[in-house]
């Protein structure tokens, strides 16, 4: 649905919950980050333009269109986050592992050792929200504005702003406590970023993947309505998310596209129930109770073998005191956007 992109003023809860294991900062060797979620505080974009040292400014663009075309979504959905890490770029850093530890569709990471043989883990996320990173992007890499964050000496995150509002970029995370995280962290970074331009890791979308699909765009308006109401704002995450809130903000529905893990007999959750989404497509329906009680539906999209695939989740919630039917409002939505996915 052709849906002007809103300003975001504040990251709606469901997207926190939908989508919390996208900040779950793991694989940083020598830091426990597995166990720590960073939430992002959605910030209004314009942040001014940095330049480097040296005084010359860093790529901006007009708001909403990315800094170069090579950092338009559609191309980041294409960018295969494994083929960024280059190794020989690595080998200046120590020895890479021979191969790469792929996480959904945007992450991958290689666990290495520096030259002396401790662990340094490098990650890389591609077309991952910003929002305190525009606010904080006062460096440049590669032409482009870009954030450090360091964690408690065993970590640091380089970010680099390829969109702005809504905010979207690159981060280069490094778990190393044996030495400065952030050099090489800008390092890799300056790389990805010209093996993105150059075109260097280009994939190609298996039939019926919703690896190239805009969750955002899919929904007609009318879908949304039902779910949320007239009036409703929508909020894109990364490449593979989004979530439409309503004007009172007194419910929400998500969606979320991924990569991972499938279980045998797709058995997500004991409490599941199974659900008929149209042209025999089965989705697995669960409640959560709570302050902020929801609905979700599952279902495989693909699956590629040992217990891989490609899931969608949509989740409908709202506050304990709003009363309506989130698992007929969510079984509702996905069926509308099962009819939307192509299909192998």
């Amino acid at each position: 649905m052709a849906q002007p992109v809103a300003t975001v003023h504040v990251v709606p809860r469901l997207v926190a919950a939908l989508l919390g294991a996208l900040l779950v900062l793991a694989g940083c060797a020598g830091a426990d980050l597995s166990k720590q979620r960073f939430p992002r505080t959605t910030i209004p974009a314009g942040a001014e333009n940095a330049g480097d040292p040296s005084g010359v400014p860093a790529t901006t663009a007009a708001s909403g269109q990315p800094a170069d075309p090579a950092f338009a979504p559609d191309r980041l959905r294409l960018t295969d986050p494994c083929g960024l890490l280059d190794h020989e770029v690595l080998q200046r850093l120590g020895k890479p592992a021979q191969e790469e530890t792929p996480s959904g569709f945007s992450r991958c990471s290689n666990f290495m050792e520096d030259k002396a043989g401790k662990d340094l883990a490098v990650t890389v996320e591609v077309g991952q929200t910003m929002t305190v990173e525009l606010r904080n992007a006062d460096k440049q890499i590669a032409g482009l504005r870009a954030a450090e964050q360091e964690l408690d000496g065993s970590a640091c995150f380089v970010s680099v702003i390829t969109q702005d509002n809504p905010g979207l970029g690159i981060t280069v995370q490094i778990g190393y406590k044996d030495g400065d995280a952030c050099a090489p962290g800008r390092l890799v970074a300056e790389s990805v970023v010209q093996r993105i331009k150059a075109r260097a890791a280009t994939r190609t979308a298996p039939k019926g993947s919703l690896l190239t699909l805009d969750p955002c765009a899919l929904p007609e308006r009318a879908t949304a309505e039902a779910a949320v109401g007239a009036g409703f704002r929508y909020y894109p995450y990364g490449l593979h998310n989004c979530s439409w809130v309503a004007q009172d903000r007194d419910r929400e529905l998500g969606v979320d596209f991924r990569q991972g893990f499938v279980p045998e007999d797709n058995k997500f959750d004991d409490a599941q129930t199974e659900v008929d989404l149209g042209g025999g497509l089965k989705g697995y329906q669960v409640q959560e109770t709570g302050a902020f009680p929801s609905c979700s539906v599952k279902w495989v999209q693909r699956t590629s073998g040992r217990n891989q695939g490609e899931l969608v989740e949509v989740k409908s919630a709202g506050p304990k005191k709003t009363e309506f039917d989130r698992c007929a409002t969510a079984v509702g939505f996905a069926q509308a956007l099962a009819a939307k996915i192509p299909r192998a």
